[in-house]
């Protein structure tokens, strides 16, 4: 992958462009591969209820495919609500927290969005083995506390048994003593993924960079913040002194 390295930016400061033949919709591209395509997005979807309340926009929508590549969606905001012709998934409906995995040449949609909405895409061309997701509540995961890392929990979301691919939700209790305390910002791990491909969205809370990078020393990041990272980048330690839950997709590109 040809992604770039990307430390945590606020991606608020990029603006909303629309989507070419998809009224309504908008999108802030945060990383691309240039020789793949593959791509990191945001994208906003307009409230349109009336669409939701006539059936002859809902026979009309649009049922996707992509056909050569993987794609996950997280809800960040908003609701959805499926018209497929998939009766597992008709006129079910979808709200922040919902995470889907497609595997190329699944079928998905048409989905409408009677209040908007707001989803972090990841769509990757590569070989993968992840199951096939179609959304459901990440709330009904329980969480799992980390190994060696006190204080941190985590719900895998979905894993390639082959490469160790995964996606997760990483929650980090608050640790305000921690920031405060001179003795543990030095004792901090710095964290390097040698083989994996690491993208980090913030969901909520609040994140303190205390590496020896002084590019990224002892800046904050919050929700809404991004990060791309290639193998081998080191990254941290990261404190969090209110507390933050992120949203990671950790990839081994063969």
């Amino acid at each position: 992958m040809a992604k770039p390295e990307l430390e945590f930016f606020n991606t608020e400061a990029i603006p909303w462009e629309p989507i070419k033949n998809s009224p309504g919709q908008y999108e802030k591209i945060l990383s691309r591969d240039p020789k793949t395509g593959s791509h990191t997005r945001l994208l906003l979807s307009e409230p349109d209820f009336e669409k939701c309340i006539s059936s002859e926009e809902k026979s009309s929508a649009r049922v996707m495919c992509h056909k050569d590549m993987w794609e996950e969606v997280f809800v960040l905001s908003g609701t959805g609500f499926g018209v497929s012709l998939n009766k597992t998934f008709k006129n079910k409906t979808y709200q922040a927290g919902y995470y889907a995995c497609r595997p190329p040449g699944m079928k998905h949609g048409p989905f409408l969005h009677p209040t908007g909405a707001v989803c972090f895409e990841i769509r990757t061309r590569a070989k993968m083995a992840k199951p096939e997701l179609e959304f459901f509540n990440t709330e009904t995961i329980p969480w799992k506390p980390i190994k060696n890392s006190p204080g941190r929990y985590e719900k895998i979301l979905s894993r390639d048994p082959k490469t160790g691919s995964h996606t997760l939700l990483l929650l980090s209790e608050p640790d305000f003593e921690k920031c405060i305390s001179s003795e543990e910002k030095s004792s901090g791990r710095v964290t390097c993924h040698e083989d994996m491909w690491e993208e980090v969205f913030v969901l909520s809370g609040t994140g303190f960079g205390v590496s020896l990078n002084k590019t990224y020393k002892n800046k904050t990041y919050k929700a809404g913040y991004y990060a791309c990272r290639p193998p081998g980048m080191k990254h941290g330690p990261f404190l969090h002194p209110t507390g933050a839950v992120l949203l990671e997709v950790r990839m081994k590109i063969e």
